[in-house]
Protein backbone atom coordinates (compact mmCIF):
# COMPACT_ATOMS: atom_id res chain seq x y z
CA UNK A 1 0.00 0.00 0.00
CA UNK A 2 1.33 3.46 -0.85
CA UNK A 3 1.85 5.87 1.75
CA UNK A 4 -0.35 8.90 1.63
CA UNK A 5 1.81 12.07 0.56
CA UNK A 6 2.19 14.62 3.65
CA UNK A 7 2.07 17.66 1.93
CA UNK A 8 5.08 16.90 -0.11
CA UNK A 9 7.35 15.55 2.62
CA UNK A 10 7.03 11.41 1.87
CA UNK A 11 8.26 13.23 -1.81
CA UNK A 12 11.25 15.06 -0.45
CA UNK A 13 12.14 12.02 1.16
CA UNK A 14 11.94 10.08 -1.61
CA UNK A 15 13.89 12.99 -3.81
CA UNK A 16 16.82 13.51 -0.74
CA UNK A 17 17.23 9.40 -0.81
CA UNK A 18 18.36 9.86 -4.52
CA UNK A 19 20.43 12.62 -3.83
CA UNK A 20 22.45 10.29 -1.84
CA UNK A 21 22.69 7.47 -4.47
CA UNK A 22 24.10 10.09 -6.94
CA UNK A 23 28.08 9.49 -7.34
CA UNK A 24 30.97 13.04 -6.00
CA UNK A 25 28.79 14.25 -3.35
CA UNK A 26 31.38 16.16 -0.62
CA UNK A 27 31.11 14.36 2.31
CA UNK A 28 30.14 17.71 4.52
CA UNK A 29 27.07 17.84 1.55
CA UNK A 30 26.42 14.16 1.82
CA UNK A 31 26.13 14.23 5.72
CA UNK A 32 23.95 16.93 5.42
CA UNK A 33 22.05 15.46 2.77
CA UNK A 34 21.60 11.80 5.05
CA UNK A 35 20.29 13.62 8.24
CA UNK A 36 17.60 15.53 5.85
CA UNK A 37 16.50 12.51 4.88
CA UNK A 38 16.24 10.91 8.63
CA UNK A 39 14.35 13.71 9.86
CA UNK A 40 12.08 13.62 7.10
CA UNK A 41 11.60 9.69 7.27
CA UNK A 42 10.67 9.95 10.94
CA UNK A 43 7.94 12.71 9.61
CA UNK A 44 6.55 9.77 6.82
CA UNK A 45 7.27 6.66 8.81
CA UNK A 46 6.81 7.81 12.12
CA UNK A 47 9.38 6.66 14.96
CA UNK A 48 7.70 3.59 15.61
CA UNK A 49 6.03 1.21 13.29
CA UNK A 50 2.59 0.50 13.78
CA UNK A 51 2.82 -3.35 14.69
CA UNK A 52 5.10 -2.62 17.77
CA UNK A 53 2.69 -0.11 18.92
CA UNK A 54 -0.08 -1.96 18.43
CA UNK A 55 1.70 -5.04 20.14
CA UNK A 56 3.11 -2.85 22.82
CA UNK A 57 -0.80 -1.36 23.67
CA UNK A 58 -1.79 -5.51 23.97
CA UNK A 59 0.93 -6.41 26.09
CA UNK A 60 0.03 -3.87 28.14
CA UNK A 61 -3.47 -5.13 28.58
CA UNK A 62 -5.27 -1.86 27.33
CA UNK A 63 -7.65 -0.91 25.01
CA UNK A 64 -7.20 1.77 22.32
CA UNK A 65 -9.71 3.90 24.94
CA UNK A 66 -7.62 3.22 27.78
CA UNK A 67 -4.36 4.36 25.59
CA UNK A 68 -5.62 7.50 24.41
CA UNK A 69 -6.82 8.24 28.38
CA UNK A 70 -3.13 7.26 29.09
CA UNK A 71 -1.52 9.48 26.05
CA UNK A 72 -3.70 12.28 26.11
CA UNK A 73 -4.93 11.41 22.74
CA UNK A 74 -8.35 10.66 21.12
CA UNK A 75 -9.37 7.44 20.61
CA UNK A 76 -9.50 8.31 17.05
CA UNK A 77 -5.61 9.30 16.87
CA UNK A 78 -4.86 5.85 18.59
CA UNK A 79 -6.82 4.51 15.77
CA UNK A 80 -5.20 5.99 12.89
CA UNK A 81 -1.39 5.27 14.55
CA UNK A 82 -2.44 1.04 14.66
CA UNK A 83 -3.68 1.47 11.20
CA UNK A 84 -0.79 3.07 9.73
CA UNK A 85 -2.96 6.37 8.68
CA UNK A 86 -0.62 8.58 10.06
CA UNK A 87 2.77 7.86 11.34
CA UNK A 88 3.25 7.73 14.84
CA UNK A 89 5.54 11.15 16.24
CA UNK A 90 8.63 10.19 18.93
CA UNK A 91 7.07 12.22 21.08
CA UNK A 92 4.21 9.59 21.45
CA UNK A 93 6.75 6.25 20.97
CA UNK A 94 8.74 7.53 23.50
CA UNK A 95 5.70 7.73 26.33
CA UNK A 96 4.24 4.23 25.23
CA UNK A 97 7.54 2.95 25.62
CA UNK A 98 8.60 4.05 29.35
CA UNK A 99 4.35 3.21 29.73
CA UNK A 100 5.88 -0.62 29.42
CA UNK A 101 8.89 0.09 31.00
CA UNK A 102 7.24 0.94 34.21
CA UNK A 103 4.73 -1.65 34.03
CA UNK A 104 6.88 -4.88 33.11
CA UNK A 105 9.35 -3.30 36.01
CA UNK A 106 6.29 -3.29 38.80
Amino acid sequence: MARPNWDGISEASQLLKEVLLEQGLSEAVETRVRRAHEILSLKVDGAMPKEEFRELRRRLGRTQEDLALDLGKRLRQISRYENGEVPIPASIAEKLRELCDRIEQG
